[in-house]
Order: structure tokens, then sequence, then C-alpha cells
């Protein structure tokens, strides 16, 4: 077995992947294939196809399977959006929108559907957009964001107006529910556009790609994440970064003004899951996730980990919609081979072999926690840390675990009882956070590391033994102040530590998702990053 740091350093980036010898960008004349959004934007006529076919499916009524509305509350909307499409539309409220809409895995299924549903949601998206274009051989591009020189939002996206042979006309690719700074090309003090870029950390997909496994053995690790926990927050490695931090940082915050003139903020929509689907950056960004599905599957060594049971492959809990409106019903193992979908992307290395899944899986490698029948084959011992904290979300902060004392079952657990319990384990050693709230607007993430008391709490990177992953601050719910908790496997941080649970920390390290302004532009923003609070630790020994 390999720890976190030797996997890392056999990551490739997913820039040099698709470089590689052998993958040319060559591919039969005629066929869709997805391009890099920076080679895309260069083809006049597939600009142009792309903005005509998201104003067609925008002019559409938002009951007609094959509008922008309905595409995008399939994955999510809120109950307001709603009730204003029902004024002009009042078909809507005729839709099963149980079944039909919200149905994007953010609300409460196991992590491993994330990136099969989010794959399916973009193939289906894409057959109705290419029938709008009227171009036979249109593809969604993809936001290779990752790459160095394509950090800026992209221009195409953030201009509200294009030339007109009269005067302008409204860019459908334009939504004004984004990020000021990063997302905005216009600016009427300041021609220094955008204001901000993408920082390195928030487009880093190293983890992702260095993953040895798509399901994991908790719903937190594996690419793909899993089935084995009733957390609608966890996620796989992949959803955690750099998926989420995408869409936090578009979404980033909105600059307006109240009816006083004053300066106003909110959250922009593609930080929202239930807004998200309605800004036409969202498909460009899950095209490249679906690529970086891709490019992993075609790396060596990789190995689907801990399978779920035949039943979970064969279970069809999904709706999409055909060109023709008609409904799509298939299986989630359909979705989990691109090229039987007849996707192709750019610079793909068509002699590699995506790993295969096998024809037939008999019985579970691990079976789902939340399954009362087979619960029993999972056990959990904790131990709990009763302790609340704050995290500054500007500055590190160090919590000194088993500092108050730990508690199980309601009796007092002396600090070498509990190290002699959790060293002594042949199980995997989760830790869990509970009641996180992030109370406030943040254009920044937190990373998350468990260290040695001894240890220096600086300094420290994603590549450590010690790093545990980024706390979930793309919030899964409209109610801004719910507290959620969060899982990570601390497995490898202490094993490599080499000291007692009662001589760890955890170091909650901050890191900014955009650079800093090029310049100051108009009022200050109302709202800034706000502290997260938790309000207490445990310690999970989870044997099979």
């Amino acid at each position: 077995m390999l720890n976190r740091r030797e996997l890392n350093k056999l990551a490739l980036s997913s820039a040099l992947i698709m470089t590689a010898p052998g993958a040319v960008k060559s591919f039969a004349a005629g066929k869709p294939v997805r391009l890099p959004l920076h080679e895309f934007v260069k083809d006049d006529r597939l600009l142009k196809a792309l903005r005509r076919g998201v104003d067609e499916m925008k002019k559409r009524k938002p009951s007609d399977p094959l509008s922008w509305f309905y595409q995008a509350a399939i994955h999510g909307v809120t109950n307001q959006m709603v009730a204003e499409a029902a004024k002009d539309d009042p078909k809507v409220l005729d839709l099963d929108r149980k079944k039909l809409w919200n149905q994007c895995p953010h609300y409460g299924q196991n992590s491993a559907n994330f990136l099969p549903w989010h794959r399916a949601y973009t193939h289906h998206f894409e057959e109705i957009l290419r029938l709008h274009t009227g171009e036979s051989d249109f593809a969604i591009p993809y936001w290779e964001c990752s790459r160095a020189d394509q950090r800026d939002f992209p221009r195409e996206f953030g201009i509200s107006m294009l030339d007109g042979a009269f005067n302008k006309v409204p860019n459908p690719l334009f939504h004004a529910e984004r990020d000021f700074f990063l997302c905005r090309y216009e600016h009427p003090h300041t021609d220094q556009v955008p204001l901000t870029t993408l920082s390195p950390r928030a487009v880093d997909d190293s983890r992702a790609l260095g993953a040895p496994t798509f399901f994991g053995e908790d719903e937190a690790s594996g690419l793909g994440g899993g089935v084995y926990d009733d957390n609608p927050d966890t996620r796989g490695i992949l959803e955690q970064a750099p998926h989420d931090q995408i869409h936090r940082a578009v979404g980033g915050i909105v600059i307006g003004t109240d009816g006083e003139g004053n300066s106003t903020g909110s959250i922009g929509g593609m930080a929202i899951p239930m807004t998200a689907g309605f800004d036409p950056i969202f498909p460009i960004h899950h095209a490249n996730i679906d690529r970086l599905w891709m490019v992993w599957s075609c790396m060596n060594g990789k190995t689907w980990g801990p399978l779920p049971d035949q039943e979970w492959f064969d279970e069809k809990p999904w709706f999409f919609h055909d060109t023709k409106g008609g409904i799509v019903n298939r299986s989630r193992k359909e979705y989990f081979d691109h090229r039987a979908l007849g996707v192709q992307f750019a610079y793909e290395d068509m002699n590699c072999k995506p790993l295969e899944l096998p024809d037939e899986i008999m019985k579970p490698q691990l079976v789902a926690a939340s399954s009362p029948a087979k619960s029993s084959a999972r056990t959990e011992t904790a131990v709990r840390i009763d302790q609340g904290h704050t995290v500054d979300p500007k500055q590190t902060t160090v919590v000194q675990l088993f500092a108050d004392g730990a508690v199980e079952d309601g009796h007092a657990l002396a600090f070498a009882d509990a190290e002699k319990r959790i060293s002594a384990s042949p199980g995997r050693v989760v830790l869990r956070i509970h009641d996180i709230k992030a109370n406030g607007l943040s254009s920044d993430g937190l990373d998350v590391y468990l260290i040695p008391r001894s240890a220096k709490a600086t300094g420290l990177m994603t590549n450590d033994p010690g790093y545990l992953g980024s706390v979930n601050l793309f919030v899964h719910s409209m109610k801004k102040s719910r507290a959620f908790d969060q899982r990570f496997d601390a497995t490898d941080a202490i094993s490599s530590a080499g000291v007692g649970m009662e001589q760890m920390q955890l170091v909650f390290v901050p890191y900014a998702l955009t650079t800093a302004p090029k310049v100051e532009v108009g009022s200050p923003v109302p709202f800034g990053s706000k502290p997260v609070t938790f309000g207490s630790v445990s310690v999970f020994i989870v044997e099979e």
C-alpha cells in the first residue's frame, strides 16, 4: 500500500495526461467531440452555435422538457423559482416535480452517485443543446481551469452584451448571479478585467487523479466516494475538489445595491446546488469534471475498490429526457462507460482502455451501513471529544485534541485508554467533526490536517501525510445556518504521526479560491469571510 505522499508523487496533472504521446486531437469528421473551451471559442461557428442553442432553449416555456429552465431544474430549483415560473406558465405546477426535478445527488443520496449522475445529466443535456444549435458535430466544451493559462473566467461568458449589426444584443451565456470580481468583464472604473483569477489551490486536481480507487472504504475516500453512510454531506475526492471549489468561486459574492443606494452582497447561483444549473457555465464545468474521471480511468494502476452490489448498479433511480422530450430511465451501470454513451474528448488517448466494470457483481464487497439487515457487518466505536470551536477563515486555527477529556457512552475515558484502543484497532480510523456551520459568505476554503502537537502548524501542504481533506463549504441546503457533520479518514495521518492520539492536534488552514483583486473597484464588499464553527470532534474505529 502506498501512503498519500507517495500517491501524490505518482499522480500526473490532467494537462500532462492529455498531451501525452499518442493522445492527439484526431477524430472522425462530423463526430461530436468535447473540445477545451479555449480552443472551442476560437471557432466562430461553434461559439455562435453555443449561443444560439442556449438562447433557443431559454425561449421555451419552463414546463417544456427541452427548455433551459426545465433542464436546469432537473439538477435543482427552488420553490420561489417554481412559483415565479408558474405565473407565466401554469403547466409547471402540473409536473411531477418530485420525480423529475431536484434529482442531483447533493440532496441525500450516497456520494458514489455523484459522478455517474452528473455524467448522465451532462450527456442528455448535451444532446438536447445540440438539437437547438442545429450543428450535428456540436459537443459541450470543457473549461480546463487546472491549466495555468486558463484560470481566468472565460470572457465569452462574462460580458453581458454582444455587438450586433445595429446595436448591442444580450449575451445568452451571461449570468448576473456570479462573483463580482472573478466573472465580470464590464466595469465602469477599470479595464483590468477580470479583477481576479482562480487560485492554484482552487483548481488543483492532483489529489483526485492520485486516488487509487474509484469507490472508497468510506464515502469520503475514493475518486467517486462510496455507499456506506447516511450522511448526505459526504463527498468523494473529485467532488470535494476541484468540483466544489469552482462552484463556490464562480458563485462567489454578487455585488448590488439596495433601494437607498447602499452596497449589498449575496451568494451567486453556482455556489448553491439548487440554483447552479441555471448558469450557462455549469455544463462547461461539469464537462471538465467528466473529463477528469475519464483521465483517471485511463491511468495505470487504478482499480474500482470496494464495489457496491449488483443491485446498486442495476437500479434505475434517475429520470432524464431525450431530444423529443420523452423520459429516459436507465440503470446506473450504463453511465460508467463514457465511450458507450458516444462521448469523446479532444486529446483523449483512444488507444487507452478505460477501467471496466465486471460483467457480473454477484455479491457486495462491502455492505451499506444504511441497510438494517446488513449493518452488523460494519461496526463503529466512537470516542467523542466534547468541545466547541470557532475557526477564522483568514488565519490558521489549531485545536488540541483530548484537551478537555473524552466521553464514550456517557462515561469518562482516560486519554491512555482512548489512545490504546485506537492504535490497537485493525480497522480504519475516521475523524468526524460535528455541527459545522458556515456563518456567512466566504471566498476562502479550509484544509484540515491531523498532526503531532510537536509538529509546526505552518507550511503544511496537501501532499503531507497529515492532510485529511477540505471542509465541505459548498453547502447543500438553502438554509444558510444549517449545521452538518463531516467525516475524514485519519488512518494514514495517525499511522504516520508515530505518537498517540492524545498527542495529536487538528489544524485548519485557510486558502483563497481566487487571487487578490488587481485594483479596488466601487464600494467595499459589505460581506466578508465570517467564522466557521463546529460543536465537537469524534474519533470512530470502523471495522468490517
